[in-house]
């Protein structure tokens, strides 16, 4: 025995002395090349010294590897190695599961590749790693962009093989993006080009999978047991993937048992090519958890679905089937959101409502780590939309909780929940510019600010180009994603220098509290009333600053969906021609439409957050009480009650109270009025009017006419805290964006997203700016939207086709009174109250058509509380001068 021990023991101080050994050859090299200025053999031999023992804790070789970099590279080999450096240093950090840091390096890399010329096989080692990653990651936009690119490449250098790798990899973005009849498209031109059959097995696998995400069930298993049949070379990657295709047909069929079998043998063979800890291996357990939550098995489901975070979470090792990893342990990983959401649906099934929520909120936190790493704003839109039943699920729950236990803190959880899909992008958007204000002059966010502006353009160019269907330049459209890659790539370097430079910029996720609100966003008499407007309900909650939060639940019925379209509906036709045509409809639908979603008690002033079709809803136009009348200027309107106002999220709100600055109302206005119907657009004839009405109540640049062009907009500076638009401008939809015009020229959405405004007031005096595309989680893509992620504060926008005259006579009572006043909202309000009240304007002409269009959207009473101050200031000031008068007098 003791023998045994002394080989042993003579075995292990051998293996210390050789890796002591070992190791310090290598510090002898690296120190010798640097003597040498050697740069090219630094690096290579910092990689050889990896490859003798690929790890995760030797992937500080590859850090102090960058760190001892003395110099730049200074010709075409060392260009070369510190290509092959970052290319490496990206596969590894992928491989283990970095890959936010796996795309910087391949982003460096392409970029040293692109400015280099370099001659190497960028296709294979970095644009199809690099778009995998993004693609995993969720940012399919920028994939998308990578993807093209590569095709083309491909395409120029004749390379079959990678053409249809490209094809297939630009389906499966496709099919991330929901848009599965495209990816079809792709993966039909991929059979088309595989003469030989190479990649046949593979791609009706894929086509597998696009057809049980289309629900036709039966073409999915025929294409998956085709891909079976073809997969000569038994690739097990390919047979993992159609047997976890087979088995979602079989739970979908209810076949329960069957699908349990086709799980279990996609899972031995995933161990077998991917490695037990990789995340294919875990989204099988999860999808063995749910087979199980469906045969009401809950424990085995539990026990699975903690396999999936185990093999997700190297050092995550649960005592129990029901404890969670610390949110520490959380990185950027879709499984990992897809792993805690299935739990919380098991939790929920076995009554154990917290616990639920708890996972729930687990995979929120995953998704902002997600986020973080996206660079398109589109990306996180689409994250937004998958967000909304999460959010849903919670605040059912908590109103479960709620009622079971009588905490209002359920309630408030709620509430909380509700805001964490209200304009979470445009959110932080604008707690970053507020960030970033203190140090907005450094070169980096100059930099940074001119490539926004480049990208927002150049996606303009690039949609506008693509709305041209076949008719679309192919070459220019190629040109002009190869730019936009380009800026992309210049802006996740960027994001990288920034980060390193200011570590504590990046946001954190947090919650509004009900106490926040209440204490730094409401006075009295003011209620916030925020919806929500889920699947199945509707939910309001109603917060004032004298009562507790309140939630109500509304059942989403198709009688009030009807209802609720119907109204809409009575505003499209011109002139208003379905209320006029029949008033007492419009009074009887307004009258029930506000007794099902209207707030239970009125307050003086009223902040409506909408949502979803909510946001569509002139509140104001609402009748308030049954009336008989069918006079348009004496029904009893919501606005006669209490002073509207709107906000796309309390957060929003109350991140702009934060960011209040107090300076003098500096105006400018464009008036474009396209006289003798210039570009073809309508003369608007009560323009110029509207102009002189406004220049008789505030100083400022007016600019009329041919002076109106979109270059004056674009170079506003600063100290324009109140902007003016009055002209035309459409809604767009789905396909076309909205649009905002100049005397010269189109303003289109997309290019509002790279202004930088810092104004306080935008009014937008043109048909349908508050409207548009309406995007689940984030709210309505309107022009308004635009100009608010662009900076601007604070907003009066239209809900429809307005008319030239009224907006006129609506535009010019708002500046009379916020002259007055300096409070935006209310003085929108009187403005409406004084229009029905004119003896001037015919009864017809009091349709709410015509007055109800306009609303508010920002803080309720910026300048007031300056006056606030300032009239106790002058006050104070009063008294001393009194109390100075007798003294003397005294004296």
């Amino acid at each position: 025995m003791f023998k045994k021990w002394t080989v042993v023991l003579i075995i292990c101080c051998n293996f210390y002395v050789s890796a002591q050994q070992s190791n310090a050859v290598f510090k002898s090299n690296i120190e010798t090349h640097k003597q040498q200025n050697n740069y090219a053999e630094f690096i290579y031999v910092h990689l050889d010294e990896f490859g003798k023992n690929p790890s995760v804790e030797n992937l500080n070789i590859f850090t102090n590897l960058e760190l001892k970099l003395w110099r730049k590279p200074e010709n075409d080999n060392e260009n070369i190695a510190l290509l092959y450096f970052y290319i490496n240093y990206a596969y590894q950090l992928k491989q283990f599961g970095f890959l936010n840091n796996s795309i910087n390096y391949y982003e460096k890399g392409y970029s040293i590749y692109e400015s280099k010329k370099i001659k190497y096989d960028i296709i294979e080692f970095c644009l199809k790693p690099l778009s995998n990653n993004y693609t995993r990651l969720g940012d399919s936009n920028r994939a998308e962009d990578i993807l093209k690119i590569t095709i083309e490449k491909a395409q120029e250098e004749n390379r079959l093989d990678q053409i249809i790798s490209g094809y297939t990899n630009l389906a499966v973005v496709f099919r991330t993006k929901g848009e599965v009849s495209i990816a079809n498209r792709y993966l039909n031109s991929a059979l088309e080009l595989d003469k030989e059959n190479k990649f046949k097995s593979k791609i009706y696998s894929d086509l597998a999978i696009n057809f049980l995400l289309m629900e036709d069930f039966k073409k999915s298993e025929e294409n998956a047991l085709l891909s079976n049949k073809l997969n000569k070379q038994k690739e097990l990657s390919i047979s993992v993937r159609n047997s976890k295709t087979l088995g979602n047909c079989f739970i979908h069929k209810n076949e329960l048992e069957r699908a349990l079998l086709e799980f279990e043998k996609s899972l031995n063979a995933a161990k077998v090519v991917f490695g037990k800890n990789d995340r294919e291996v875990a989204k099988i357990y999860n999808q063995i958890a749910e087979v199980y939550r469906l045969q009401n098995e809950n424990e085995m489901a539990l026990a699975f679905s903690q396999n999936s975070l185990v093999t997700l979470l190297p050092n995550y090792n649960p005592k129990d089937i029901y404890e969670n990893p610390l949110s520490t342990f959380l990185y950027a990983e879709n499984t990992l959101k897809e792993v805690f959401d299935s739990r919380a649906q098991i939790l929920t099934q076995i009554n154990k409502f917290k616990e639920a929520i708890e996972n729930y909120e687990l995979s929120f936190l995953v998704e902002t780590e997600l986020r973080n790493a996206y660079l398109s704003q589109n990306s996180k839109l689409l994250q937004q939309q998958e967000n909304r039943n999460r959010s849903e699920s919670c605040i059912e729950l908590c109103q479960i909780l709620f009622e079971q236990t009588g905490a209002l803190s359920w309630v408030e959880k709620a509430f909380q929940f509700a805001e964490q899909t209200k304009s979470l992008v445009l959110l932080e958007n604008k707690e970053l510019t507020l960030a970033k204000s203190a140090i907005k002059n450094d070169s980096l966010f100059i930099k940074e600010k001119e490539l926004v502006f480049n990208k927002a353009q150049l996606n303009k160019s690039i949609t506008l180009e693509q709305l041209k269907n076949e008719n679309a330049d192919i070459v220019l459209l190629s040109q002009l994603t190869k730019k936009r890659e380009a800026v992309f790539n210049k802006l996740q370097l960027l994001k990288q220098e920034i980060n390193n430079k200011y570590p504590n910029l990046k946001l954190e996720n947090k919650f509004i509290t009900v106490k926040n609100i209440k204490e730094k966003l409401l006075k009295k008499e003011e209620v916030l009333i925020e919806y929500f407007d889920g699947v199945n309900n509707i939910y309001m909650f109603s917060i004032s600053k004298e009562k507790s939060i309140h939630i109500e639940t509304i059942n989403k019925t198709i009688e009030l969906q009807e209802q609720i379209s119907n109204f809409l509906n009575l505003f499209a036709k011109e002139r208003g021609a379905e209320i006029q045509n029949n008033v007492t409809n419009y009074v009887s639908l307004g009258y029930e439409l506000y007794k099902k979603i209207g707030p239970e008690e009125l307050s003086k002033t009223t902040i409506i957050i909408p949502d979803g079709i909510f946001s569509f809803l002139p509140f104001d136009a609402l009748i308030a009480e049954k009336t008989e009348s069918t006079n348009f200027q004496k029904l009893p309107y919501l606005i006669n009650k209490t002073n509207i106002s709107y906000g796309y999220s309390a957060s929003i709100l109350l991140s702009n109270s934060n960011a209040i600055a107090q300076k003098e109302n500096k105006f400018i206005g464009f008036f474009p009025v396209f006289k003798n119907n210039n570009r073809n657009l309508s003369e608007l004839n009560y323009t110029e009017k509207e102009a002189r009405s406004i220049e008789d109540e505030i100083e400022g640049e007016f600019l009329l006419f041919e002076k109106a062009k979109k270059n004056a907009f674009e170079k506003i500076k600063d100290e324009y805290n109140i902007i003016h638009l009055s002209t035309h401008a459409t809604a767009g939809d789905n396909y076309i964006p909205a649009a905002i015009e100049f005397y010269d020229e189109t303003l289109y959405l997309p290019e509002v997203y790279g202004y930088n405004l810092n104004s306080d007031l935008l009014i937008l005096s043109a048909c349908e700016t508050g409207i548009g595309a309406l995007k689940r989680g984030e709210g309505v893509m309107s022009l308004a939207r635009g100009f608010s992620y662009a900076g601007v504060k604070n907003l009066i926008v239209s809900l429809w086709k307005v008319n030239d005259k009224s907006t006129e006579n609506l535009i010019a009572g708002f500046y009379k009174k916020f002259k007055k006043s300096g409070n935006k909202s209310s003085a929108l309000r009187h403005s409406k109250l004084a229009y029905l009240q004119n003896e001037s304007i015919s009864s017809v002409k009091k349709s709410p058509y015509y007055w109800a269009s306009f609303i508010y959207i920002g803080d309720t009473d910026l300048k007031e509380k300056s006056n606030y101050y300032l009239s106790w200031f002058m006050l104070f000031g009063f008294i001393i001068i009194i109390a100075g008068y007798f003294i003397y007098k005294k004296s």
